[in-house]
C-alpha cells in the first residue's frame, strides 16, 4: 500500500510501516514483494538522459507519426505525474518547484482565477467587471470567496465550474507533456480532489444542489480518460496552525483573507482537510498512487522529501495490482494511443460536456451571454487566436495560416463566440477604440 498518515491508525490500511528517513514523514506503506526501482535526483548521479522531445506544440501527434516516433522510448525513472496537496498557508508552490527542480521535472502551477481570467497577452477580464450590469457576468474569485462565499448569485457554483475546467485542461495538458517529452510533472492539486470542495461547499450551503449533480455528473465524464497520480505528497498541519499561518499572510500577501468568514470557520476547514481530504481521498487514493505526507506545521527540508521518494518502488508491480496499475499500458500501441488522445485532446474535451441543464446558477441565460460575449471581446488579444492580433504587433505569416494545434497557444480559458459582435453596434465601438488607442488613453479598451 502506498504511504498515509499514521493518525489514520495502522488498522486504517493493512501494510502500513514507519519509515526512518525522516522525523517529519508521518508514515509510509512499503512494497517488498520485487526489486525496487525509483525516482531519481539530480544529485543522485543516476538521472538518465531522455531523447530529444517530440515537438507536439506544432505537429501534434497522430497514427502516423506513431510509425515514425515512438512514445516509451522517451520514458525513464521519473517520468511521472507528482501531486501536491494539502490545506492552504504551508507554502506548497515553493515546495512543489523545489522538488521539480531537483528532480528534473516540469513544475506546473495550481489551476486558479487569476489564470482563468487573464488572456495569453497579460490582459485580465476582471478590468471590464464596471462595464457589465448582469450579476452573473461578472468576476468571481478566491478573492471574493474568501469574503462572501454565497455572493453573487451562485458566484461560487461559477468558480468551482471554471476551477474544475482549468484544472481538467492543465492537467490533461501535462499528460501530453510527459508522454511527448518523457519529462515528468510537478502539481498543484489534480481533477481528482475537485470534488472536495465541491461536498464541503455543499454542505455548507454555498453551492446549488443542482450544481452539485453538474459536478458529479461532470465528474464521472473526465476522470476516466485520465491516468491518476503516480505520487501523492500530502503536506498536512492541524487546523490551528493553517488558521495562524492565514491570518499572518492575510497581514503582507493576502489581505483579502482577513476575518474571511471561510479560513475563519474551523468546521469548514476540519471537514475539508480532515474528513474528506485525508480521511476519505487519501485513504482511497493510496490504493493506485503511492502517498507520502508530512507534518509541515514548521515548513520542512525538500531534500529530506527527495531521499524517501528515492526509497520508494514506484515500479514493478504484478500485472493486477491496483498499484500504479493505470500506468501499465504494456503494448507500445496503447502508449501511443493515450499520447494522441491527450495531445489532440478533441475527445477529451467532449467529456466536460453533459445533457444536464438544470444548474441555473451556472448557465447564462441569452441576455447574460449576450452581453458577456460583447464585452469579454474587447479584452486585447480576444479578438483572433494568439499570433494573429495585429492591434498588439503580432505579425502573422503565410505558413501559419491554419495551425492545427492552437490549443496550446489558446488565448482564454473562457468561451469566446465571434457571433455575438457580428453587429453594427460593434463596429461602432471598434471605431472608438482605434480612435482612443491612437490618442494615447491609457485604458483605451475599457469602456
Amino acid at each position: 500500500m502506498a504511504a498515509i498518515a499514521s493518525k489514520l491508525g495502522s488498522a486504517a490500511l493493512p501494510g502500513l510501516a514507519n519509515l526512518a528517513g525522516s522525523s517529519k514523514l508521518l508514515a509510509v506503506g512499503l512494497n517488498n514483494k520485487v526489486q525496487a526501482c525509483t525516482i531519481y535526483s539530480k544529485t543522485s548521479g543516476m538521472l538518465e538522459p531522455r531523447a530529444k522531445p517530440w515537438p507536439y506544440e506544432t505537429l501534434g501527434f497522430n497514427a502516423w507519426y506513431h510509425y515514425i516516433d515512438g512514445t516509451t522510448k522517451r520514458f525513464n525513472d521519473n517520468s511521472k505525474i507528482i501531486v501536491v496537496e494539502g490545506p492552504p498557508g504551508l507554502q506548497k508552490t515553493k515546495f512543489a518547484k523545489e522538488l521539480a527542480d531537483e528532480l528534473d521535472m516540469l513544475f506546473v502551477p495550481g489551476a486558479s482565477m487569476d489564470e482563468f481570467y487573464t488572456n495569453s497577452y497579460g490582459y485580465d477580464l476582471r478590468e471590464l467587471d464596471h462595464l457589465f450590469h448582469y450579476t452573473k457576468c461578472k468576476s468571481y474569485d478566491e478573492k471574493k470567496f474568501a469574503q462572501d462565499p454565497k455572493g453573487q448569485e451562485g458566484g461560487l457554483d461559477r468558480m468551482q465550474d471554471n476551477l474544475c475546467w482549468l484544472r481538467f485542461t492543465k492537467y490533461t495538458n501535462a499528460l501530453a507533456h510527459l508522454f511527448n517529452t518523457g519529462q515528468g510533472i510537478v502539481t498543484e492539486k489534480s481533477p481528482y480532489t475537485d470534488h472536495v470542495f465541491t461536498e464541503a461547499a455543499y454542505k455548507f450551503g454555498w453551492i446549488d444542489r443542482e450544481s452539485r449533480v453538474y459536478f458529479n455528473k461532470i465528474r464521472k465524464q473526465i476522470l476516466p480518460p485520465l491516468l491518476r497520480p503516480n505520487l501523492i505528497i500530502y503536506l498536512d498541519a492541524p487546523v490551528d496552525v493553517v488558521q495562524s499561518k492565514i491570518r499572518e499572510r492575510a497581514k503582507t500577501t493576502h489581505p483579502w483573507e482577513k476575518n474571511s468568514p471561510v479560513f475563519e470557520n474551523r468546521d469548514y476547514l476540519n471537514l475539508v482537510y480532515e474528513d474528506l481530504m485525508k480521511n476519505q481521498y487519501i485513504k482511497t487514493a493510496s490504493a493506485s498512487s503511492r502517498v507520502l505526507m508530512y507534518d509541515w506545521s514548521e515548513g520542512g527540508d525538500t531534500e529530506v522529501v527527495v531521499e524517501d521518494i528515492e526509497r520508494l518502488n514506484m515500479d514493478f508491480f504484478d500485472k493486477y495490482d491496483k498499484q500504479q496499475q493505470d500506468w501499465r499500458m504494456l503494448k507500445e500501441d496503447k502508449y501511443a494511443r493515450k499520447r494522441q488522445q491527450y495531445t489532440n485532446r478533441y475527445h477529451m474535451d467532449s467529456h466536460y460536456r453533459v445533457d444536464y441543464f438544470e444548474m441555473d446558477k451556472i448557465l447564462f441565460t441569452p441576455e447574460e451571454m449576450k452581453e458577456f460575449q460583447f464585452h469579454a471581446h474587447k479584452v486585447p488579444g480576444a479578438r483572433y487566436q494568439h499570433g494573429y492580433n495585429e492591434e498588439l504587433d503580432d505579425k502573422p505569416s503565410w505558413f501559419k495560416i491554419g495551425a492545427k494545434f492552437s490549443r496550446f497557444h489558446k488565448n482564454t480559458h473562457y468561451s469566446l463566440d465571434s457571433h455575438f459582435i457580428d453587429n453594427v453596434e460593434w463596429e461602432h465601438y471598434a471605431q472608438q477604440r482605434q480612435a482612443k488607442r491612437a490618442a494615447g488613453v491609457e485604458k483605451w479598451w475599457q469602456f
